[in-house]
């Protein structure tokens, strides 16, 4: 889209500003794809382990008060951008994946 539009077009900011955006929107996609993937999979481990939004925030150490825990009986297609962030995401998912294998659960995809 950038390039039909001509926004990062090297001609009108530069070659070092062009390649700089491509990068920094690069990453942050891959970011964003990244705590999506793992939003996934700490759903999928705690619906199958039937575990609830509460007993999600009591696996958390130090939960602020504007981070919503998310979910497990709530369907939701993309991880919370803003209110949950990665480590907290990744905090669930080293406990979750463990108690799921214990109890046979398949792994995640």
């Amino acid at each position: 889209m950038a390039l039909s539009f001509n926004f990062l077009s090297p001609a009108k900011i530069g070659i070092t500003w062009t390649i700089f955006w491509y990068i920094a929107v690069a990453l942050i996609i891959y970011y964003l794809r990244f705590k999506n993937l793992v939003f996934q999979e700490v759903m999928y481990y705690s619906k199958a382990l039937g575990l609830t939004q509460t007993d999600l925030a009591k696996m958390l150490p130090n939960l602020k008060q504007s981070q919503v825990v998310p979910d497990p009986s709530k369907r939701a297609i993309i991880a919370p951008i803003f209110n949950f962030p990665l480590q907290g995401l990744d905090i669930l998912n080293s406990k979750l994946a463990p108690m799921a294998k214990e109890k046979g659960i398949q792994p995640f995809r």
